[in-house]
């Protein structure tokens, strides 16, 4: 259950804390005061998406965070699948920057968004005004039968079934598709590999032939300039060679007076050895050099060929042109054996939807079994309420293709009077009608789940007189089994309460903030007697709100 929440910079909050106990918690203010605001702040402890419009002004960060003890509802193995340390004092907290940043914890260690919000799912259900329009969606008519079949085996198998079917189809429809894309371009596409094929491609072709292409041009160049550097370095007396040697004669006069003297003649004779070799690979380069204009003609056409081609296939590189070849061998190639693919992924398919159909047909036994039960216990809580006459049937009817929750639509239909037919809920059944049911659906589910805490928020709009009372003993009923937190603005649900809560705004300074106190006896006689008649609090209303107490 939640035992306390702690909210900071949240819009009209600027530092609230509050613990809960266990039972009937009620809060009551009026309309504004900010009751919504805490519902929203305690929103984003179970994952909702963060709107930095509700950091408070003129500050950088808000911080909600809510205390659980859930050591007696065995949710050890939700902390084995998010891979969190199981603690049966369980603190959650988020903060939000007004930079943007969000971040989430579990016990002081970082959570997803959607770990946070599969978590708190286990651990609170929030009934907002806006969720009894829930009450006209199959959807949520199919999510009753099922928590109230209380097996989440069957329907995780056909999930299970569901998610492979739409993968083995999925698979079959891109190799459909591809075999007949590549039926269509087949021709074409063999005549461009045969192109790229009667070449010798490697990632450098194009540099390589553009380096033979610019030797081959410049052979006499090469040639001429190649002897005049050897003649430069040989010439007899005057060439480089000669010189260094005559240097290194020189200094061999000298080498023996000192170490640096000696180390002269040592460069000038290494100097000698290099330019030797050198003169050497210049001699051997001219030799080599050929004057091939034939050679020069292909290597070019070669080029023409390759820059056409990369042109062609919008690539850069020789290297572009190979994966390009590679491509089309592929495509080519699948052609041979699509016909094998997609005769191997029909069977598949076939096998995949008969699971499912196997799976979807215990779906629906298990659904149709529960149906007539959960009809009964409808009418039975709901004629507590004070609806003496209800009553309820459910249409499984059959959708033309498996679904991811199942293969039927679920309708429930609504009668609340002697002697008149059913009718779908949603359009028949009045606004208190519709409050009360929803009560009752929220108790079953949450029986049915065995969730920590359930919070409810103006779940008795419409309602008033006996039918108030007979909704707060429901709640009352209800929070034996679990913790309620309930809104409200009716006294003789706020009566019951095991704990009672006022919200209200004040000025402080230049800002409008919320506040929530914790109500002792006393004033929870004066907040009662102010909800049934008002500010000014008569004596009557005083009177009246002592008997509500002593009910």
């Amino acid at each position: 259950m939640l035992t306390s929440l702690a909210i900071k910079n949240f819009s009209l909050i600027e530092d609230l804390e509050v613990s809960f106990p266990s039972g009937l918690c009620i809060l009551t203010g009026e309309t504004g005061s900010g009751k919504s605001i805490l519902l929203e702040a305690l929103s984003l402890i179970l994952g909702q998406r963060a709107d930095l419009s509700t950091i408070r002004k003129n500050t950088t960060k808000c911080v909600v965070e809510a205390t659980f003890e859930i050591a007696n509802h065995n949710l050890s193995g939700l902390f084995d699948v998010l891979d969190l340390d199981d603690e049966p004092k369980t603190i959650i907290r988020r903060e939000l920057s007004a930079n943007g940043k969000s971040r989430a914890f579990v016990n002081d260690t970082p959570v997803t968004l959607e770990s946070l919000k599969t978590f708190g799912t286990a651990l609170v259900d929030i009934h907002t005004q806006r969720q009894t329009i829930q009450l006209t969606d199959p959807a949520f008519y199919l999510n009753l039968i099922d928590a109230y079949a209380n097996d989440n085996t069957i329907l995780l198998a056909y999930k299970t079934h569901y998610a492979l079917w739409q993968k083995c189809a999925k698979e079959l429809a891109q190799l459909q598709a591809r075999q007949q894309q590549s039926s269509e371009s087949l021709e074409y596409h063999k005549f461009l590999l045969q192109e790229l094929e009667h070449l010798t491609l490697t990632p450098e072709s194009v540099e390589t032939l553009e380096e033979e292409a610019k030797l081959l041009g410049n052979a006499t160049d090469l040639r001429t300039i190649l002897s005049e550097v050897v003649a430069v370095g040989t010439k007899e007396n005057i060439g480089v060679q000669d010189q260094l040697g005559s240097l290194a004669q020189l200094l061999a006069k000298i080498a023996p007076f000192g170490a640096a003297y000696a180390s002269l003649q040592e460069r000038i004779l290494s100097v000698g050895i290099e330019l030797s070799d050198i003169l050497q690979e210049v001699q051997d380069l001219g030799e080599a050099v050929s004057d091939d204009p034939g050679r020069l003609q292909e290597v070019e056409a070669q080029l023409s060929e390759l820059h056409h081609l990369c042109q062609k296939h919008k690539v850069q590189n020789a290297a572009g042109l190979i994966e390009k070849r590679d491509e089309l061998r592929q495509l080519c190639g699948d052609v041979e054996y699509l016909d094998d693919q997609i005769k191997a992924c029909v069977i598949e398919v076939e096998k995949a939807s008969q699971k499912l159909h196997n799976a979807a047909q215990k779906l629906r036994d298990q659904r149709e079994k529960v149906c007539q039960p959960l009809t009964d216990a409808l009418a039975t809580r709901c004629r507590d309420l004070g609806m003496q006459h209800v009553r309820f049937s459910v249409n499984l009817n059959a959708l033309p293709s498996p679904q991811p929750n199942g293969t039927e639509a679920v309708e429930l239909l609504f009668s609340a009077n002697k002697g008149i037919g059913f009718a779908p809920l949603g359009k028949v059944a009045s606004g208190g009608e519709l409050s009360r049911i929803m009560l009752v659906i929220k108790s079953i589910m949450a029986e049915k789940t065995q969730l920590p805490t359930l919070i409810l928020d103006e779940i008795d709009t419409g309602v008033s007189g006996e039918m108030a009372n007979a909704m707060g003993k429901r709640m009352y009923e209800m929070s034996h089994h679990m913790q309620v937190i309930s809104i409200t603005h009716l006294p003789q649900i706020a009566a019951l309460a095991d704990a009672h809560y006022k919200v209200y705004k004040d000025v402080v300074g230049e800002t409008t903030q919320t506040f929530l106190k914790p109500l002792d006896e006393d004033a929870r006689i004066e907040e009662l007697a102010e909800m049934l008649g008002g500010k000014n609090i008569k004596e009557s209303a005083l009177r009246h709100a002592q008997e509500l107490r002593n009910v």
